[in-house]
């Protein structure tokens, strides 16, 4: 069995991975306090459906973009796990997760992960996910000037960044509703394991985080 681990933001999510699929899944807003919440609710993940932190077999954590804070706390308590239980290590870019959970065949995907400042860090998909571009730090202004078709925006696209994005694209931006928006590890946990089966994993020190900027502080 897998575990997920995303702390990309103050959503922070957990999932449990196998063979036929998702076994458990729970997404929470945590704020500033992943390192309080994350393993208690983890071993009460565990509990419901029966298994142990014995049980598990790989170890996968969304690496960002994201927050300084946030990422810094999830893959410690990853690599930490997969130390200590001889595990596979496999880290996930946080925008590949989202642009695999909202892909719709012929549309660009663009997915928002906040990252202060009025700043996102987003890159460019196709279904797949088909990466077109590597990550980028941007404001929604200048990301809304490139773009002349209709593209899906998920993510952190809260009520000002969809007026912003409606502004700018009208009804060519597609953004998904509240409840589907919301960023589930789940889709993280099912990229790493088609890595895990196919034998590949991470190498358990130099594996980071991706922040792309400067340390922002995570929102309440």
């Amino acid at each position: 069995m897998l575990l997920a681990i995303d702390t990309s933001t103050s959503l922070t999510g957990l999932a449990l991975y196998h063979a036929e699929g998702v076994r458990a899944e729970c997404v929470w807003e945590s704020g500033r306090n992943h390192t309080a919440q994350l393993l208690p609710q983890l071993d009460l993940l565990l509990r419901h459906i029966g298994a142990a932190r014995d049980d598990l077999r790989a170890v996968a954590v969304a690496l960002g973009p994201g927050s300084w804070s946030g990422l810094r706390v999830g893959v410690s308590v990853a690599k930490g796990m997969a130390l200590a239980g001889g595990l596979p290590l496999l880290g996930v870019n946080t925008l590949e997760a989202l642009a695999y959970q909202h892909g719709r065949p012929g549309l660009p995907i663009y997915p928002l992960i906040r990252l202060g400042r009025e700043r996102f860090a987003t890159a460019a998909f196709r279904a797949g996910p088909v990466r077109q571009e590597p990550d980028r730090n941007v404001t929604l202004a200048a990301l809304v000037a490139e773009i002349s078709g209709r593209a899906l925006f998920c993510g952190d696209v809260d009520a000002a960044a969809l007026a912003e994005l409606r502004r700018g694209l009208g009804e060519r931006a597609i953004v998904p509703e509240a409840a589907a928006s919301v960023r589930r590890p789940a889709f993280l946990a099912e990229l790493a394991w088609r890595r895990f089966v196919a034998g590949k994993h991470d190498d358990l020190v130099h594996l980071e985080p991706v922040y792309l900027g400067e340390p922002v502080k995570a929102q309440p």
